[in-house]
């Protein structure tokens, strides 16, 4: 459901990180595609942070 805190958010980020760390990162070398979302200083009034900045690396072959 939608309208959570962003307090709330980065909480349950931060508790599920063991298990990111753990279980998806070491799976970055065997994938065709990884898509990172990382933020952006690009838009200064952005404080919603609503632009996003995303990077997609592909394997070559």
């Amino acid at each position: 459901e939608r309208g959570h805190s962003l307090e709330s958010i980065k909480a349950s980020i931060e508790a599920r990180k063991l298990d990111f760390d753990a279980y998806v990162d070491p799976q970055k070398q065997y994938a065709d595609v990884v898509i990172e979302v990382l933020p952006t200083q690009l838009i200064p009034d952005d404080n919603e942070r609503k632009v996003l900045r995303v990077r997609m690396v592909m394997k070559e072959g």
